[in-house]
């Protein structure tokens, strides 16, 4: 009894010994593999920032963009004549004359996601930089006698005063109530460019959304607004002008193919970065060769 005892107790332990390396490491190893984070989603934002912060690129692009702006209001004011409605310029602030690049920035290596308290912080720090000519265009518009309308979706209520603090000290002129059209009830901008068009002829819109022209983006899916943004191909480098922002947008919500426009922001962190990778067209060296050996072994 005592020897089928003592065989017992080894089959036992052997058992346990076995499970150590079959089943139990495997529920360890899932117990440890850490849940994807805001953090992880951050870090996605690094290429982008990087660009938008060092690239001699983004400042060709900024500088381009400015001069086509400007070469279109000089036109205008040499055609302008006694009795017709003065001209303006309608653009957004944020990535298209205001640079955020350093909020973005600041949120990589952090578990900190945007958040309407976050950005009120950023705003009333007033800290944020010009973007490259942004300044100098702004007041050869304003010296050429044009108004300049930002249409902007900060938040009347919570964000006016930095932002005006900060844009007068980068040295935008007409920064005042009149011309700082900022959200009040809704974030679709296109009821404050019919105000303006009502009273100005508005030369030239400048922006880095789509929602910042008034050509009916607003909450629309990917492949919707790719088509109207096509079908307006002719006015890009004329009446609208497009700035370059690769870290946010609208764009980002319309990848999401099912649901509404704002299901994407009740994603978990891994759910937004799936429906990013999801989004891309790849191509993968590895996959073509392997695809080759298998054409190759059929046809033989």
């Amino acid at each position: 009894m005592k020897f089928i005892s003592k065989k017992k107790s080894l089959f036992v332990a052997a058992a346990l010994g076995f499970s150590m390396f079959t089943g139990a490491p495997q529920s360890v190893l899932a117990a440890e593999t850490p849940a994807y984070t805001q953090q992880d989603l951050n870090a996605e934002l690094t290429m982008a920032v990087a660009w938008m912060q060092n690239s001699a690129e983004y400042r060709e692009l900024c500088y381009q963009a400015y001069n086509a702006a400007l070469d279109q209001v000089v036109r205008a004011v040499s055609h302008h004549q006694a009795g017709d409605k003065p001209l303006a310029i309608v653009l957004d602030a944020d990535e298209t004359v205001v640079d955020n690049s350093a909020f973005e920035a600041g949120l990589i290596g952090t578990n900190h996601a945007y958040s309407n308290k976050n950005w009120d912080k950023w705003c009333a720090a007033a800290k944020a930089s010009a973007m490259p000519g942004a300044a100098e265009f702004l007041q050869s518009v304003d010296k050429l006698g044009v108004n300049i309308f930002y249409v902007t979706n900060r938040s009347m209520d919570t964000q006016y005063e930095g932002s005006a603090k900060n844009m007068k000290a980068l040295g935008f002129p007409q920064v005042d109530r009149r011309h700082m059209l900022f959200k009040t009830d809704t974030s679709n901008k296109q009821p404050r460019y019919d105000e303006v068009s009502k009273d100005y002829d508005v030369v030239v819109y400048l922006g880095d959304n789509a929602g910042d022209l008034p050509i009916g983006t607003y909450h629309k899916g990917q492949a919707e607004r790719n088509a109207i943004v096509d079908a307006h191909k002719s006015e890009f480098g004329h009446r609208f002008i497009a700035l370059p922002n690769p870290s946010y947008g609208d764009w980002e919500p319309a990848l999401k193919k099912d649901g509404k426009f704002g299901d994407y922001w009740k994603l978990t962190p891994k759910e937004k970065s799936e429906a990013r990778n999801a989004s891309l067209k790849k191509w993968n060296p590895v996959d073509e060769e392997q695809g080759a050996h298998v054409q190759s072994a059929k046809a033989n």
